[in-house]
């Protein structure tokens, strides 16, 4: 069972917040990762994923997140994505294609993008990635799409905060990094921030199969 929240689009502001909390660095200022909401509650590392396809606005804000991709994108679920969208959750469908375009081209996880690329389409016509000026030679990976995105210069450590403090802070990462198995390590975390809750609670949450879900459960429940 999915959510009904995965058919909202979410806001700007809550945007933001989780790409602070997964150590984008949004202002120039941004040293190290607020403690607020975030951390408290479950954040959905393929939710901020494909909400990041309809959030990418700055200039700042895209190539903090290209940054991510590059760091992190190793982390992420194609099969935890297909299931999101197959279950409405919003997201650009040309963006998503630059975004699996970027991977491959870096070479992460490039097989494995393969059952994305159904759900990839091109703009009729060229649309800007980002407010501003259009860029004068646009990167390739966006372009198949129609989608008219700057060649970031992609300064990791410029815009992401360092991974240790990322990983002190994030324990959907950390646990994603740690463990082998992405169920495993949503499972984890979601207990780690709402110790008590049932499979079933767990399941509609991290947005895993329930079977999945009771497989594991009690063996990551004990090693908590």
């Amino acid at each position: 069972m999915i959510s009904k929240k995965l058919q909202c689009e979410i806001s700007d502001a809550e945007f933001k917040q989780m790409a602070n909390y997964f150590g984008i660095a949004i202002q120039a200022s941004s040293s190290v990762i607020e403690q607020n909401n975030p951390n408290l509650t479950f954040s959905d590392i393929e939710i901020f994923f494909l909400s990041a396809t309809l959030q990418l606005k700055t200039s700042r804000m895209a190539e903090g997140f290209l940054c991510w991709l590059l760091e992190f994108g190793h982390l992420l679920s194609p099969s935890k994505i297909r299931r999101l969208i197959l279950s409405n959750q919003n997201f650009n469908p040309a963006v998503l294609g630059g975004f699996i375009e970027f991977l491959v081209e870096n070479n992460i996880m490039s097989q494995q993008w393969k059952i994305i690329r159904t759900f990839c389409k091109k703009r009729p016509q060229a649309e800007q990635l980002i407010e501003g000026p259009a860029p004068r030679s646009p990167s390739s990976c966006f372009l198949k799409y129609r989608i008219l995105a700057p060649q970031f210069k992609l300064e990791t450590n410029k815009f992401l905060v360092p991974t240790t403090v990322i990983y002190k802070s994030c324990v959907e990462l950390k646990n994603r990094a740690l463990f082998g198995s992405v169920v495993n390590a949503d499972v984890a975390s979601y207990l780690q921030k709402n110790p008590g809750s049932t499979p079933y609670q767990v399941a509609v949450n991290t947005h895993h199969h329930k079977a999945r879900v009771f497989e594991v459960y009690k063996d990551i429940l004990t090693a908590s």
